[in-house]
């Protein structure tokens, strides 16, 4: 008899590159537990991408009706023919790319586990991250109730750091829906009834309070925007896990190099805010202390240049224009923006 496969280890946070987190993804619960599962089995100093195992006990810990060895095998199925699909953009060339995630899936009752590999091409988006890039807590992820909860939550975290996020309603559709799905929920009231606010009302359960303002041309809703809370408390340290900078989940540079300012706990959240943004728009120390200077206290000009400054980060990210000089288009921004900082910016 052979013996029975030794689970895998599993780490305490799931990571993904923002571009996969926000590609358009359909699953049910049940997958999005599976993935959630899987993506524990990955630690991000590993160089090549581990293998998947997994109790079963750990997909669904009770019974739902129905056999749970049949619904875990029909999700496994569903998981094989996923397929993410990232378009990019460089100066006014496109590229559409299609990625699986999953190449190999063995479910065995008699051992009571699920093991698997990942499609090795998808291993930039998943391993050795340095950039651009969201953790979420497994065990958070766990304990969300439907699969709707699960896609918006890592949506919405891998937009914490900049505070707000506006979506054309259709993008955001297609990212928690899938892209393949032109008929289901097509219209706001429908998607807000069924999807969004149970979603919410989820993440509201533990704690995150994200607000959603819809925006509208005329009567139709074209676009919402997300007003998104600072992380949720972070779990302790533990044997394996990656110890991720204290105020982002997305960012432009390793933590190990991101500036030196004289940031301590006792610094306001809105000026970490206004730091973590201005790094990631290529400011250096010198013209970030003199902006911070500038704003002082004042949370109006402070939500003035959150706001005015994160369409220039969305097309830096999204890759939608090309940069010579990110600071320096920041910078010019930012003298349009408030007159009376041209005088102080080096």
């Amino acid at each position: 008899m052979m013996p029975a496969p030794v689970p895998a280890p599993q780490y305490p946070r799931a990571y993904q590159a923002n571009a996969l987190v926000r590609a358009p993804l359909k699953l049910t619960h049940v997958e999005a537990r599976i993935f959630a599962l899987a993506l524990g089995c990955i630690h991000q100093d590993q160089t090549e991408l581990p293998g998947i195992s997994i109790h079963l006990s750990r997909v669904m810990t009770q019974k739902k009706g129905g056999s749970v060895y049949e619904t875990i095998r029909d999700a496994c199925k569903s998981l094989m023919s996923k397929v993410v699909s990232i378009e990019t953009q460089s100066g006014n060339k496109k590229r559409f790319t299609a990625y699986s995630i999953i190449s190999y899936i063995d479910l065995n009752e008699g051992t009571g586990f699920l093991t698997g590999n990942f499609a090795p091409e998808i291993k930039p988006f998943l391993l050795q991250l340095a950039e651009q890039y969201t953790h979420v807590e497994i065990e958070t992820l766990l304990t969300l109730k439907s699969a709707h909860a699960h896609r918006l939550y890592w949506l919405l975290k891998s937009w914490d750091d900049v505070g707000v996020w506006e979506v054309d309603f259709d993008s955001l559709r297609k990212q928690v829906l899938g892209d393949d799905n032109d008929v289901t929920y097509t219209l706001f009231y429908d998607f807000k009834r069924y999807v969004l606010e149970p979603a919410l009302r989820e993440l509201h359960s533990l704690g995150w309070i994200v607000a959603y303002e819809p925006i509208k041309e005329g009567k139709k809703v074209q676009a919402v925007r997300f007003t998104i809370p600072q992380a949720l408390a972070k779990l302790p340290e533990q044997a394996g896990g990656r110890a991720p900078a204290p105020r982002s989940t997305s960012r432009s540079k390793p933590p190990e190099k991101q500036m030196t300012l004289s940031l301590d706990s006792e610094l306001p959240t809105l000026h970490q805010r206004i730091v973590t943004r201005l790094q990631k728009l290529k400011m250096t120390a010198t013209q970030i202390q003199h902006v911070l200077d500038f704003l002082g206290d004042d949370e109006a000009k402070i939500a003035k240049l959150m706001k005015a400054s994160h369409p220039l980060l969305r097309d830096f990210e999204a890759g939608n224009k090309v940069f010579d000089n990110l600071g320096g288009a920041t910078i010019n921004l930012l003298k349009t923006e408030f007159p009376g900082l041209y005088p102080i910016l080096k």
